[in-house]
């Protein structure tokens, strides 16, 4: 994945919004906020999450801070959730960046849970792209192919 530069937070916010209004599995690209704690630090999340088009839904927050224009992840959570025809959660699945908790082995910092809270698998440092490009090509590219 290339490395992109932002000014601040709110391009890499606009950034985030135009990648799921582009996508389009998703007319909730709104639902993208931003805290801004300091001048390069904030936090971007959905609120109360972002709505794909068939009812799933993803949960995401990134603790982040923005140095000579590159941005840093330093935490983050990204839960994408599908729900059966009741509504009831039927398969989950969230990448979290937690050094705060980190324990080797246990409790990675980079990790993953599938359907459940345990166990964790290890992984690599993600992004919201990384993870939403994911989404799309594994839950809606063959929807969207078909559509057109």
């Amino acid at each position: 994945m290339p490395i992109l530069l932002f000014r601040d937070l709110a391009d890499y916010q606009a950034h985030l919004k135009n990648l799921v209004a582009v996508s389009q599995t998703s007319n909730d690209w709104t639902a993208i906020k931003r805290v801004q704690k300091h001048r390069n630090a904030g936090t971007l999340f959905a609120k109360p999450f972002l709505r794909f088009n068939d009812g799933a839904i993803m949960y995401f927050n990134e603790e982040v801070i923005l140095e000579q224009n590159r941005l840093e992840r330093i935490e983050y959570s990204y839960h994408y959730e599908r729900f059966d025809t009741d509504g009831h959660s039927q398969f989950y699945f969230r990448y979290d960046r937690d050094p705060q908790a980190a324990k080797p082995v246990v409790h990675e910092e980079c990790h993953l849970h599938v359907n459940q809270k345990e166990p964790r698998f290890k992984t690599h440092a993600t992004s919201f792209e990384e993870v939403f490009e994911f989404i799309v090509a594994g839950y809606y590219q063959d929807r969207k192919m078909r559509s057109h």
